[in-house]
């Protein structure tokens, strides 16, 4: 017997990846001329506001376009010896902030009465039951028969492997500086001219004209750095290479990303697949996710609206050769910490700007590949090819 189901799909956590699934699915049925999968997405707060900030170099089109608000043809790095600016208007950085993205994708799901989105709702426990899963929520449980779980806590889990494990933390302020006193079209992608006595560690700075901007204090280290240091390395830095002091603060971001060679988990058992950051869609090396998600999610929207409500095999969530890169970066930056600012310049340097924006969004080819290799320590690197080969002559995923 078939049991009775509130939804096809239940989307648990309808942030940036449950929402752009359900975007993605929704538009994905239209142009297919199909129904529309009864969609469910449930989310623990109660409003959203713009809390976040997701950047990256455009690579492919998605259905967010409107929430751009700005873009850059030039990004720089810096270490404190060389500074590098680069560009391409083939693949421009854009910045896309949280609330407009969150307004745009409410207005798309609205426009479909199969999908409904229920704020406040905090989920409990995910549990298969044969043809379908059982969802113990705050309101109630949801009987769905697939479930996206975008949650971003992933579960602790013994590889048998020794793993990098480090946290990219890092504190951002939009401020008014009162004045004129930003470069307007070039984006400070990482600098590392700043003191490195914590660990790892770069500014960050998108200017929206020449007296906004949004200043982040990075730190890629194995444990977490306070709120209050990152926002003291913000202030500190306007003043030594801005000549800003008490500048307006209009918002605050803070965050921590995962940084680790430890292989993504697709799912926890048939019918509860993962997403967003639970699902490996973060660049390791990086942190840049959210081309990977508009990506992952277009190629997941296809199965979904082809077979709604059946167990499907999620696509994998980065290239394979990607991944296998970046547990070889990340095994030299954690060896080598002191080392990865000059590393970072040499790419930047090195590499021509096309080349460079498709090793950074995971869609580089094998010839590609081996310049990114070339431009960095080869010998250094090929000793840590073969150090950490545990980590990386392994499936990509889990």
């Amino acid at each position: 017997m078939v049991a009775a189901v509130d939804a096809d799909a239940l989307i648990v956590g309808a942030g940036c990846a449950g929402l752009s699934l359900a975007v993605h699915v929704v538009q994905t049925a239209r142009r297919a001329g199909k129904p529309c999968p009864r969609i469910l997405l449930v989310e623990p707060r109660t409003a959203y506001r713009r809390d976040r900030t997701w950047c990256g170099w455009r690579t492919a089109g998605h259905p967010f376009a409107a929430a751009v608000t700005h873009r850059w043809t030039q990004w720089a790095v810096q270490d404190g010896r060389r500074r590098v600016v680069r560009g391409t208007t083939r693949h421009p950085y854009e910045h896309v902030a949280a609330d407009v993205f969150y307004a745009v994708a409410q207005a798309e799901l609205a426009t479909v009465p199969q999908v409904e989105l229920r704020l406040g709702v905090e989920v409990h426990a995910l549990r298969e039951r044969g043809d379908h899963v059982v969802a113990e929520t705050s309101a109630g449980d949801v009987r769905a028969r697939v479930v996206f779980d975008s949650r971003p806590e992933p579960p602790v889990r013994d590889t048998g492997v020794a793993e990098v494990m480090l946290l990219q933390n890092f504190v951002g302020l939009e401020v008014d500086a009162g004045r004129a006193a930003f470069v307007e079209d070039v984006v400070e992608a990482m600098d590392f001219s700043v003191s490195q006595a914590r660990g790892l560690h770069f500014m960050y700075v998108l200017p929206f004209s020449r007296r906004r901007a949004l200043v982040e204090s990075t730190y890629i280290t194995p444990a977490a750095v306070s709120e209050a240091q990152c926002e003291a390395d913000v202030h500190a830095y306007l003043a030594a290479t801005y000549g800003v002091g008490g500048a307006t603060v209009l918002y605050r971001e803070r965050g921590q990303i995962p940084m680790t060679t430890a292989p993504a988990w697709p799912r926890t058992s048939p019918r509860i697949l993962h997403l967003g950051l639970r699902g490996g869609l973060a660049k390791p090396s990086t942190g840049y996710a959210f081309a990977a998600i508009q990506e992952f999610s277009a190629a997941l929207a296809e199965q979904v609206v082809a077979r709604p409500g059946e167990v499907i095999d999620p696509p994998a969530p980065r290239p394979a050769s990607a991944v296998a890169m970046d547990r070889v970066f990340l095994s030299y930056i954690d060896r080598h910490p002191d080392r990865a600012p000059g590393l970072f310049v040499d790419l930047f340097e090195k590499l021509p700007p096309e080349l460079l924006c498709r090793f950074l969004t995971d869609h580089a080819g094998p010839l590609d590949n081996l310049r990114v290799m070339a431009s960095t320590p080869l010998g250094e690197m090929t000793a840590e090819v073969i150090r950490a080969r545990a980590r990386w002559l392994r499936r990509p995923t889990a």
